[in-house]
């Protein structure tokens, strides 16, 4: 981890793509950061379940600011444009989602309607796929039930990003941290619902539902 430039994507893609085809071609590896998710104190009150996705993580060192997460999305998951507190890079794992990258947050701002955001690059991500992207990139995802993908983050480079909601309005999303005691426990998912996930996560594992793209 420690020999990744995080302020290079080419860097964050040749490293994170090393760990991503260690979890996925070394037998048993993912089944093993399962069982020990199962267990570890530290990393379950991370993993955090929403309306349409459950987030969990796999590996975290505070020292480096490096967190490895695995998403699973369920049916009618989309995100709306956003931007990150940090850089990071993915490998889908099952399933698909189309990826619409809208550029950098420059003169991405709260008064930015979202209506008129024009994609600069729009592509479908199927196993396989790969990309890094740095904190300052405004992108969604609209994801297809049962989709996995792995999540490599680095260090914060900010305490907050701002989403776009063209029905609720722009609003701005901060780190555990700065997150109050209220929003933090309406994220953390419960023990039977992080064991649920789990369970669920390995029995999707093993079936692709579309070609592995080369890597």
């Amino acid at each position: 981890m420690t020999t990744i430039d995080w302020g290079d994507t080419g860097s964050i893609l040749h490293t994170a793509g090393k760990i991503f085809d260690a979890i996925t071609d070394e037998p048993g590896l993912l089944a093993a950061l399962l069982d020990n998710l199962s267990t570890d104190a530290h990393l379950r009150p991370m993993c955090e379940g929403y309306d349409f996705m459950d987030k969990l993580v796999l590996y975290d060192s505070p020292d480096h600011q490096v967190r490895l997460r695995l998403h699973l999305y369920r049916h009618g998951y989309f995100d709306r444009p956003h931007n990150h507190r940090w850089p990071f890079a993915s490998r889908i794992l099952r399933g698909s989602y189309l990826h619409r990258l809208y550029g950098r947050d420059d003169q991405f701002t709260e008064d930015t309607d979202p209506a008129e955001l024009t994609p600069i690059l729009e592509r479908v991500e199927h196993p396989g796929s790969t990309y890094a992207l740095q904190h300052t990139s405004v992108h969604t995802v609209q994801a297809e039930a049962d989709s996995i993908s792995l999540l490599l983050r680095g260090p914060a480079a900010k305490e907050r990003f701002l989403i776009l909601d063209k029905a609720a309005g722009p609003f701005w999303v901060y780190g555990a941290a700065q997150e109050t005691t209220a929003t933090r426990n309406s994220k953390i998912m419960r023990p039977d619902q992080l064991n649920q996930t789990i369970v669920r996560v390995r029995e999707l594992a093993t079936t692709n539902t579309a070609p592995t793209e080369g890597r």
